[in-house]
Protein backbone atom coordinates (compact mmCIF):
# COMPACT_ATOMS: atom_id res chain seq x y z
CA UNK A 1 0.00 0.00 0.00
CA UNK A 2 1.27 3.47 -0.69
CA UNK A 3 0.87 4.59 3.12
CA UNK A 4 3.32 2.08 4.08
CA UNK A 5 5.69 4.73 2.36
CA UNK A 6 4.12 8.02 3.11
CA UNK A 7 2.22 7.59 6.68
CA UNK A 8 3.24 10.00 9.49
CA UNK A 9 1.44 7.54 12.28
CA UNK A 10 3.11 5.56 14.72
CA UNK A 11 1.21 3.04 15.60
CA UNK A 12 1.84 1.42 19.86
CA UNK A 13 0.49 -2.28 19.47
CA UNK A 14 0.28 -3.98 22.82
CA UNK A 15 0.13 -7.80 23.02
CA UNK A 16 -0.22 -10.37 25.57
CA UNK A 17 1.60 -13.43 26.57
CA UNK A 18 -0.28 -15.73 24.53
CA UNK A 19 -0.71 -18.29 27.70
CA UNK A 20 -2.31 -15.66 29.32
CA UNK A 21 -4.74 -13.95 26.94
CA UNK A 22 -8.27 -14.35 25.76
CA UNK A 23 -9.33 -15.65 29.09
CA UNK A 24 -12.73 -15.24 28.38
CA UNK A 25 -12.56 -16.76 24.95
CA UNK A 26 -13.82 -20.89 25.15
CA UNK A 27 -12.37 -22.10 22.21
CA UNK A 28 -13.69 -24.70 19.76
CA UNK A 29 -12.85 -28.35 20.50
CA UNK A 30 -9.00 -29.18 19.60
CA UNK A 31 -8.11 -25.14 19.71
CA UNK A 32 -5.74 -24.25 21.90
CA UNK A 33 -6.59 -20.63 23.53
CA UNK A 34 -3.13 -19.85 23.15
CA UNK A 35 -2.46 -20.74 19.97
CA UNK A 36 -5.67 -18.51 18.53
CA UNK A 37 -4.57 -16.03 20.93
CA UNK A 38 -1.26 -15.74 19.63
CA UNK A 39 -3.35 -15.57 16.02
CA UNK A 40 -5.18 -13.37 16.59
CA UNK A 41 -2.05 -10.42 17.42
CA UNK A 42 -0.10 -11.96 14.57
CA UNK A 43 -3.54 -10.65 12.20
CA UNK A 44 -3.16 -7.48 13.66
CA UNK A 45 -0.15 -7.10 13.67
CA UNK A 46 0.30 -7.75 10.11
CA UNK A 47 -2.51 -5.38 9.20
CA UNK A 48 -0.58 -2.53 10.82
CA UNK A 49 2.96 -3.03 9.33
CA UNK A 50 0.87 -3.20 5.90
CA UNK A 51 -0.27 0.39 6.82
CA UNK A 52 2.90 2.10 8.68
CA UNK A 53 6.42 1.68 8.48
CA UNK A 54 7.65 -1.14 10.15
CA UNK A 55 10.00 1.76 12.22
CA UNK A 56 7.27 3.07 12.92
CA UNK A 57 5.22 0.22 14.70
CA UNK A 58 6.36 -0.11 18.47
CA UNK A 59 5.09 -3.43 19.92
CA UNK A 60 5.11 -4.23 23.08
CA UNK A 61 5.08 -8.01 24.42
CA UNK A 62 7.01 -10.34 26.30
CA UNK A 63 5.74 -13.17 23.94
CA UNK A 64 8.70 -14.80 22.40
CA UNK A 65 6.68 -16.02 19.51
CA UNK A 66 5.55 -12.64 18.54
CA UNK A 67 9.11 -11.24 19.25
CA UNK A 68 10.48 -13.65 17.01
CA UNK A 69 7.89 -12.58 14.32
CA UNK A 70 8.50 -9.30 13.96
CA UNK A 71 12.10 -9.42 14.66
CA UNK A 72 12.07 -10.34 10.89
CA UNK A 73 9.84 -7.24 10.21
CA UNK A 74 11.62 -4.57 11.37
CA UNK A 75 9.03 -3.84 13.97
CA UNK A 76 10.50 -1.87 17.08
CA UNK A 77 10.21 -4.29 20.18
CA UNK A 78 9.24 -2.94 23.97
CA UNK A 79 9.54 -5.13 26.82
CA UNK A 80 6.07 -5.16 28.52
CA UNK A 81 6.30 -4.47 31.80
CA UNK A 82 4.12 -7.14 33.48
CA UNK A 83 1.52 -4.72 35.25
CA UNK A 84 -1.13 -4.75 33.23
CA UNK A 85 -2.22 -2.99 29.85
CA UNK A 86 -2.32 0.22 30.68
CA UNK A 87 1.53 0.41 32.19
CA UNK A 88 2.46 -1.82 29.13
CA UNK A 89 0.93 1.08 26.71
CA UNK A 90 2.45 3.67 28.31
CA UNK A 91 5.94 1.84 28.03
CA UNK A 92 5.06 1.52 23.96
CA UNK A 93 4.39 5.39 24.24
CA UNK A 94 7.99 6.51 25.92
CA UNK A 95 9.62 3.93 23.12
CA UNK A 96 8.10 6.60 20.92
CA UNK A 97 9.07 9.82 23.04
CA UNK A 98 12.22 8.80 23.49
CA UNK A 99 13.13 8.54 20.10
CA UNK A 100 10.79 10.89 17.91
CA UNK A 101 8.88 12.91 20.46
CA UNK A 102 5.74 14.91 19.81
CA UNK A 103 4.87 12.88 16.53
CA UNK A 104 1.05 11.89 15.55
CA UNK A 105 0.61 8.55 17.70
CA UNK A 106 -1.76 5.75 17.73
CA UNK A 107 -2.39 3.32 20.14
CA UNK A 108 -4.13 -0.04 18.67
CA UNK A 109 -5.45 -2.55 20.55
CA UNK A 110 -3.99 -6.31 19.43
CA UNK A 111 -6.94 -8.04 19.16
CA UNK A 112 -8.70 -7.49 16.02
CA UNK A 113 -7.88 -10.58 13.40
CA UNK A 114 -10.60 -9.48 10.90
CA UNK A 115 -8.84 -5.99 10.32
CA UNK A 116 -7.76 -5.12 6.91
CA UNK A 117 -4.77 -2.97 6.12
CA UNK A 118 -7.87 -0.76 3.87
CA UNK A 119 -9.80 -0.20 7.47
CA UNK A 120 -6.70 0.54 9.67
CA UNK A 121 -5.73 2.87 7.12
CA UNK A 122 -9.21 4.85 7.01
CA UNK A 123 -9.42 4.58 10.67
CA UNK A 124 -6.08 6.32 11.14
CA UNK A 125 -7.52 9.10 8.29
CA UNK A 126 -10.42 9.71 10.44
CA UNK A 127 -7.88 9.96 13.51
CA UNK A 128 -6.12 13.07 11.62
CA UNK A 129 -8.64 14.75 11.15
CA UNK A 130 -9.19 15.82 14.97
CA UNK A 131 -6.30 16.36 17.44
CA UNK A 132 -7.02 13.22 19.77
CA UNK A 133 -9.76 10.48 19.00
CA UNK A 134 -11.12 7.44 20.35
CA UNK A 135 -12.77 4.55 18.51
CA UNK A 136 -15.01 2.38 20.59
CA UNK A 137 -15.53 -1.10 19.58
CA UNK A 138 -18.38 -2.95 18.34
CA UNK A 139 -20.83 -2.40 21.41
CA UNK A 140 -19.53 1.45 21.95
CA UNK A 141 -18.44 0.80 25.43
CA UNK A 142 -14.66 -0.28 25.06
CA UNK A 143 -11.84 1.05 23.04
CA UNK A 144 -10.08 0.08 19.89
CA UNK A 145 -8.19 2.79 19.17
CA UNK A 146 -6.93 6.27 20.84
CA UNK A 147 -4.31 8.70 18.63
CA UNK A 148 -3.18 12.14 19.29
CA UNK A 149 -1.52 14.55 16.94
CA UNK A 150 1.14 14.43 19.83
CA UNK A 151 2.60 11.18 21.31
CA UNK A 152 3.48 12.64 24.68
CA UNK A 153 -0.09 13.73 25.59
CA UNK A 154 -1.93 10.00 24.91
CA UNK A 155 -3.21 8.77 28.06
CA UNK A 156 -4.27 5.05 28.15
CA UNK A 157 -6.99 4.78 30.08
CA UNK A 158 -8.32 1.04 29.16
CA UNK A 159 -10.24 -1.10 30.70
CA UNK A 160 -14.04 -2.12 31.61
CA UNK A 161 -16.53 1.09 30.00
CA UNK A 162 -13.27 2.78 28.78
CA UNK A 163 -14.49 4.79 26.08
CA UNK A 164 -16.54 6.88 28.21
CA UNK A 165 -13.23 7.44 29.95
CA UNK A 166 -10.87 8.32 27.01
CA UNK A 167 -14.09 10.64 25.58
CA UNK A 168 -13.33 12.74 28.28
CA UNK A 169 -10.21 14.14 26.78
CA UNK A 170 -10.54 12.57 22.62
CA UNK A 171 -12.96 13.11 20.14
CA UNK A 172 -15.53 10.24 19.75
CA UNK A 173 -15.39 8.41 16.69
CA UNK A 174 -17.92 6.15 15.95
CA UNK A 175 -16.87 4.48 12.15
CA UNK A 176 -18.80 2.14 10.07
CA UNK A 177 -15.97 -0.20 9.93
CA UNK A 178 -16.61 -3.00 11.42
CA UNK A 179 -13.76 -4.71 10.87
CA UNK A 180 -11.94 -1.91 13.07
CA UNK A 181 -14.44 -2.07 16.00
CA UNK A 182 -14.31 -6.02 16.51
CA UNK A 183 -12.04 -6.80 19.08
CA UNK A 184 -12.06 -10.37 20.04
CA UNK A 185 -12.56 -11.17 24.05
CA UNK A 186 -15.12 -13.73 23.92
CA UNK A 187 -17.53 -16.34 21.87
CA UNK A 188 -19.66 -13.45 20.61
CA UNK A 189 -16.96 -11.43 19.18
CA UNK A 190 -15.34 -13.92 17.67
CA UNK A 191 -18.15 -15.74 16.13
CA UNK A 192 -18.53 -11.32 14.73
CA UNK A 193 -15.11 -11.46 13.77
CA UNK A 194 -15.11 -14.19 12.08
CA UNK A 195 -18.65 -13.83 10.12
CA UNK A 196 -16.34 -10.43 8.42
CA UNK A 197 -13.58 -12.41 7.61
CA UNK A 198 -10.85 -12.90 9.62
CA UNK A 199 -6.87 -13.00 8.28
CA UNK A 200 -4.64 -15.96 7.71
CA UNK A 201 -2.99 -16.83 10.67
CA UNK A 202 -6.48 -17.24 12.59
CA UNK A 203 -8.42 -18.65 9.68
CA UNK A 204 -5.46 -20.84 9.79
CA UNK A 205 -6.19 -22.52 13.52
CA UNK A 206 -9.88 -22.16 13.13
CA UNK A 207 -9.74 -24.09 9.90
CA UNK A 208 -12.43 -21.37 8.42
CA UNK A 209 -12.05 -19.94 4.80
CA UNK A 210 -10.81 -16.02 5.13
Amino acid sequence: MESAVTSTWHVIVPVKHSAHGKSRLRTPAGIRRQELALAIALDTLDAALQVVPAAQVVVVTSDPEVRGHLERRGAVLTDDPGRGLNPAIVAGIDTVRSTTPHVPAAVLLGDLPALTPDTLAEGLAACAAVEAAVVPDHDDTGTVLISHHDAARLVPRFGSGSAARHARSATVLELDLPRLRTDVDDDESLARAVELGVGAHTAGVLGTDR
